[in-house]
């Protein structure tokens, strides 16, 4: 999708023109994954990502492989599963970033509540039984909540939403900023005039990747 929306072609000339550091862009298809290992064992994309995609990068490429030269981050669907990896894997990156994420909380409730296109996929990955499911390991707020340790461990998060974003969006990243601000994880939110769409992801996008970057740690740098 990055190559057909123009933003692999707009990154990589921001790359030539020294606007971002060079960069090896990972771009793996994960429609309707949510990026996690499902209830039922179907899908294991979370356990695919870590244990079998960045391992191959580093031994294919021209790598750093470090905590300190990797970023995750994704758009809506992908930028839920860009800040739960980073905080599922906290070894793995220094630096996260959601553009639109779909960070609502995630309970039998709040997904019985969800409008009625998008229960299905939900349902299939994480389960639509009020008790058989991985709503909970899944949840930012909970995984937090559970580890103590973890905002003290866990990569710099980025989120940046648009306003008028149809499903609220905005909103609920307004509380997650006031939520990782209270268990002290580092983080920076940015809400701006945009809607739900790709016009908006492609006019912020390459800034969103380069606020995302500003993290990396330098060639020698810890």
């Amino acid at each position: 999708m990055l190559f057909r929306q123009g933003l692999a072609d707009a990154l990589d000339a921001a790359m030539r023109d020294g606007r971002l550091p060079e960069m090896l862009v990972v771009c793996p298809r994960g429609a309707g994954t949510w990026w996690v290992d499902a209830y039922d064992g179907s899908r294991r994309m979370a356990s695919f990502l870590s244990d079998d995609l960045v391992p191959f990068v580093d031994r294919t490429y021209r790598t750093r492989a470090a905590r300190g030269s990797r970023l995750v981050a994704g758009i809506s669907m992908g930028g839920y599963g860009a800040l739960r990896w980073a905080l599922a894997r906290p070894g793995l990156f220094v630096a996260a970033g959601g553009l639109s994420p779909a960070i609502q909380a995630l309970s039998a409730p709040s997904i019985a509540a969800m409008p009625f296109f998008i229960r299905p996929s939900l349902e299939s990955v994480f389960g639509g039984d009020p008790v058989a499911n991985v709503l909970r390991k899944n949840d930012l707020y909970q995984m937090l909540l559970d580890d103590a340790s973890l905002a003290g461990r866990a990569p710099f998060l980025f989120l940046r939403c648009g306003t008028e974003d149809k499903y609220r969006l905005s909103e609920i990243i307004g509380f997650f900023d006031r939520f990782a601000s209270a268990v002290g994880l580092a983080h920076e939110v940015r809400l701006e005039t945009g809607v739900h769409d790709w016009p908006y992801w492609r006019r912020v996008f390459p800034d969103f990747v380069s606020s995302v970057a500003s993290r990396l740690v330098p060639a020698g740098g810890p």
